[in-house]
Formats: C-alpha cells, structure tokens, sequence
C-alpha cells in the first residue's frame, strides 16, 4: 500500500521537477540560463530518467547509482527552483523528494 502509493508520488515528482526546471529557466532575465535550465537541461533530464531510472530499463543503474542520480535532479532542481523562483516551492519540492526517496529505497 505504501509502497503503491510512493510510486503515484514519485510519478508526480518526476513531472514537477521538470516543469519546475522550465518555470525556473525562464524566470532567469540571462538568455543562457533561460535556454539551458529552462529547455537543455529538462529535455536532458527526461532522455536520461528514460534510459537510466525508469523501472523496466534495459539500462537501468544499481540502486546506489539511482539514489545518488536522484539527490543530484532532484536537489538540483530544488536548488534552481530556490534560486530563481519562489522559496516556498521549492521546499515543497526538496521535502517531498526526500521522503519519497527515502520512502522507494528503504521500504521493499
């Protein structure tokens, strides 16, 4: 059941981090910022997630890969999103994060 439920969780975190990459670009008044954090790095981030994290992945990384992979787009995107957006958001987004990360690799 919990487990369930942190996998609806981690859905929607996976979206809201790159829809907050993109918010967080493209509140940036530097064009490269806005060209890099708000369309490079999330296209990237999706290709990556696809190849390396998604659950049936032929390429999927080990656990350790995968937790550290996500402290790195997950807090990065929190960072971003602190840093060129609103504060609130982007604790919302850390928190959430954390324990759902928490949540996906200590429960079995």
């Amino acid at each position: 059941m919990i487990k369930t439920t942190a996998d609806g969780i981690r859905f929607l975190l996976e979206i809201a981090t790159v829809v907050l990459l993109i918010i967080a670009g493209f509140n940036s008044s530097d064009l490269v910022v806005k060209l890099t954090v708000g369309v490079i790095v999330p296209v990237l981030g999706i290709l990556f997630w696809g190849r390396f994290m998604a659950p049936m992945s032929l390429h999927r990384l080990p656990t350790i890969g995968r937790v550290i992979t996500e402290i790195l787009i997950f807090g990065g995107t929190s960072l971003a999103t602190y840093l060129l957006t609103t504060h609130k958001a982007a604790l919302i987004h850390g928190g959430i994060a954390l324990i759902d990360t928490l949540i996906e690799h200590l429960i079995p």
